[in-house]
């Protein structure tokens, strides 16, 4: 029987979707890949190997690796990230399908593994999304310390005073907001950034009257600034400020 042509065709781009600017899958990364496979697959995967061609005879014995470039080109618009994701998404693949048949095959095609190969929290040892979701909800409901530096980091950009006081049509905005802000931390994490919070983001129902008032004077200030030729805008603050200092005396 003649084995089926592998397809060379790239994966769809949402499967490669963020982190564009990490290095690409290698040839020493597939060859990684291939022994963390044959590690979960045991003689399966040595088998499929040998029935896709996958491999090579060595003095006599067959050797699974990517011999032909298959795995490599299509993997190769991933990254090893990506590939640490699509890991831990076979393993669980496999451990559902051993608990509910008793048995579990290794991929098909490359293809087939690339497919798995989505940017997930949880693929790089981050908490999953709902984890980390009823996590903020705790923090903005109790002030529960967040359980993770992620999370923590995503929730600075949350308005939390809102979700505080937010209906239950409401808090889906909320939630989608989350979904967008950790997805961002998840990529940052993938490439090594550091995810200690920065300053927290402060809602304006947590300022006092005297704080709204004078954040309201300083954008007015600033925007003046911007319509008076040769007066920059701490020039345009310092004049505010002097003013408001003269009325008070």
């Amino acid at each position: 029987m003649s084995k089926p042509k592998a397809s060379r065709r790239p994966a769809t781009s949402s499967m490669a979707s963020g982190c564009d600017d990490l290095p690409r899958v290698s040839q020493k990364a597939v060859d990684a890949l291939f022994d963390r496979l044959a590690q979960l697959h045991g003689a399966h995967w040595h088998r499929r190997c040998r029935e896709m061609g996958w491999g090579t005879e060595e003095n006599g014995q067959w050797v699974s690796c990517d011999a032909e470039g298959e795995w490599l080109a299509a993997l190769s618009h991933l990254s090893a990230q990506h590939l640490r994701c699509g890991l831990q998404a076979e393993k669980a693949r496999t451990a559902k399908s051993l608990q509910q048949r008793g048995n579990a095959f290794p991929p098909d095609s490359a293809m087939q593994f690339a497919e798995l190969c989505q940017m997930t929290p949880e693929g790089l040892g981050l908490p999953d999304f709902d984890t980390a979701w009823q996590a903020l909800q705790d923090h903005a409901f109790t002030g529960k310390p967040y359980p993770h530096e992620a999370i923590a980091a995503a929730g600075e950009h949350m308005d939390l005073h809102g979700m505080a006081s937010a209906s239950y049509q409401r808090m889906d905005k909320h939630e989608r907001a989350f979904r967008v802000y950790y997805q961002q931390v998840v990529e940052r994490y993938a490439r090594g950034d550091d995810l200690k919070p920065q300053a927290a983001i402060v809602h304006d129902g947590q300022l006092s009257p005297a704080e709204r008032a004078a954040m309201v004077g300083e954008e007015k200030a600033r925007k003046a600034a911007g319509e008076l030729a040769g007066i920059t805008p701490a020039q345009a603050l310092k004049m505010m400020r002097g003013g408001l200092a003269h009325g008070e005396s």
